[in-house]
């Protein structure tokens, strides 16, 4: 049933490739940040919208957290709750009677007026889209039934799409004990967070023995909570510990102080990290590269788990070329044996420095033929994939 439910056009849309965390504790390394209901998008907050899924891995988020729930007729969404005072006032909507949407109503209905509502199988299909993304659940429910069923869905839609291993970079926050097997039953997810806001009286010993058995290697707890005393306990027994939600980066460092692992936040971006004594995992490096007999000092940067460089810094070697943008028709037309003069200012160079990216909708055309090259922005500037980009000049780079 649930498979006829994911429009074709959506399935369609879903792009092939997928990387799977098989390393135990993976999701955190470089990601002291999770991007809470998916993070900030124009200054807006707890949206779990479309806008703020890009804007985040834009600004450098690699772990998202996205809340879900039900609507009226039994579609899984990314939203926090149904409540007139909760929901609806957050995201500046009027609270019709009856209060839970159906799935077209929710879909119509614009976050803060100008904002996109997720499904569940819009999450998953951006998680195809930007495989390199983590996404952190927050499911809310703590009854067998919801929770087994909210799970299910999540794997029905994963092989619908024929993406099964996209389920591999899902991490689950449990409430209690007896939601890990509950869950575990569904799919065996390779990592896990115990998270407590749930949990009035939490017994930190033994939570940690409990999380060491079951493999569970994160645990997350309120602010108003974490002592160093916490912190040791749990990092006894290996586990890591995040704080939620921060959006003072002096909170943050003094969290940091007590020897907490991250944080989930709202407005604090991974660039920004430099303020409180850590570093953007996203790095501007020189790369020596051999292209051919010629060897060439490149800027990459890594993304989706490759190196990208510069379009302009390619356009001068080999047989060169020469780029023209046709921005009606979201064309990025390379012509070989043409010297590169300028993109001018037609992409609007950020000189900010901050290594924010977007993925371009042009397609890249090369000698009048269509490639499967994508673009990515990099502060403005042009990056493109090394070896797919080599390979297509003919210039091989090892």
């Amino acid at each position: 049933m649930l498979a006829k439910k994911i429009m074709p056009i959506m399935l369609a849309a879903v792009m092939s490739s997928s990387m799977s965390l098989t390393v135990f504790g993976a999701w955190q390394d470089g990601n002291p940040l999770v991007a809470h209901a998916l993070g900030e998008s124009r200054g807006k907050i707890e949206t779990n919208a479309k806008e703020a899924f890009l804007e985040s891995w834009g600004s450098g988020f690699r772990a998202m957290e996205v809340d879900f729930t039900y609507t009226s007729d039994g579609v899984l969404v990314a939203r926090h709750d149904f409540e007139a005072d909760g929901s609806y006032y957050r995201l500046e909507q009027d609270a019709k009677t009856p209060l839970v949407m159906d799935r077209n109503t929710f879909q119509s209905t614009k976050i803060c007026f100008d904002q996109t509502p997720l499904t569940a199988v819009d999450v998953l299909s951006l998680m195809v889209e930007y495989p390199d993304v983590y996404l952190i659940t927050d499911t809310k429910d703590t009854d067998k039934a919801t929770v087994e069923r909210q799970f299910k869905d999540l794997k029905q839609i994963a092989e619908a799409m024929e993406q099964p291993q996209i389920m591999n970079r899902i991490i689950p926050q449990i409430y209690n004990e007896e939601m890990y097997d509950w869950v575990k039953e569904i799919y065996p997810f390779q990592e896990w967070i115990y998270t407590l806001y749930l949990n009035y009286y939490p017994d930190y010993p033994k939570i940690a023995e409990f999380c060491e058995a079951k493999g569970i290697g994160t645990v997350t707890i309120e602010n108003a909570r974490v002592t160093k005393e916490v912190v040791n306990t749990l990092h006894a027994k290996g586990i890591k510990v995040y704080a939620h939600t921060i959006n003072r980066y002096k909170q943050f460092e003094d969290l940091l102080a007590l020897g907490i692992d991250g944080i989930y936040t709202d407005r604090i971006k991974p660039y920004e990290l430099k303020w409180v004594g850590l570093s953007d995992s996203r790095t501007l490096e020189k790369k020596v590269v051999s292209l051919g007999s010629e060897e060439v000092t490149l800027d990459t940067i890594n993304i989706f788990n490759e190196d990208y460089v510069p379009l302009r810094q390619l356009a001068g070697l080999g047989k060169k070329f020469d780029v023209q943008l046709d921005s009606q028709n979201a064309k990025l037309i390379l012509t070989s044996g043409r010297p590169f003069l300028s993109l001018g200012n037609e992409l609007l160079m950020n000189q900010s420095g901050n290594l924010k990216m977007e993925k371009t909708k042009f397609r890249l055309i090369y000698n009048n033929n269509e490639t499967k090259i994508h673009p990515i922005l990099v502060d403005g500037e042009v990056y493109v994939p090394l070896t797919a980009m080599t390979q297509l000049l003919g210039l091989g780079a090892q």
